[in-house]
């Protein structure tokens, strides 16, 4: 059951990617440099729900979990950056970016403890 859960959380980052995305194409001028910049965030966002799905998927594999931990930390505090720089830590993007990263961390801390048994 948890693993199910730690999954949909993986997904869930991987959904705001694509919001990330979509907001990137619709609202910022093509080609700009804070373009380039959006994008190649969306895509670091897309890497770490993808690594976040397979560490929930190799609950032994320590390396793994340490890895998706430590990335999707950085990334929870990249969200409440954000939304310091706008003014507004209670912004939807910045709130759900860091409550999935929050929660996958969490689970990932999980896996870190559980696989150093093996």
């Amino acid at each position: 059951m948890l693993t199910r859960i730690d999954r949909i959380f993986g997904v869930l980052l991987l959904i705001g990617a694509a919001g990330h995305v979509a907001g990137t194409l619709l609202l910022l001028p093509a080609m700009s440099g804070i373009w380039v910049w959006s994008l190649g965030a969306a895509i670091a966002a897309a890497l770490l729900g993808v690594l976040n799905i397979v560490r929930a998927g190799r609950p032994n594999d320590k390396t793994i979990a340490v890895i998706a931990t430590i990335g999707t930390a950085i990334w929870a505090l990249l969200a409440l950056t954000f939304g310091a720089s706008i003014h507004n830590l209670l912004d939807p993007r910045a709130l759900f970016h860091f409550v999935v990263s929050a929660v996958l961390v969490a689970f990932g801390f999980l896996t870190i403890r559980n696989s150093a048994r093996y």
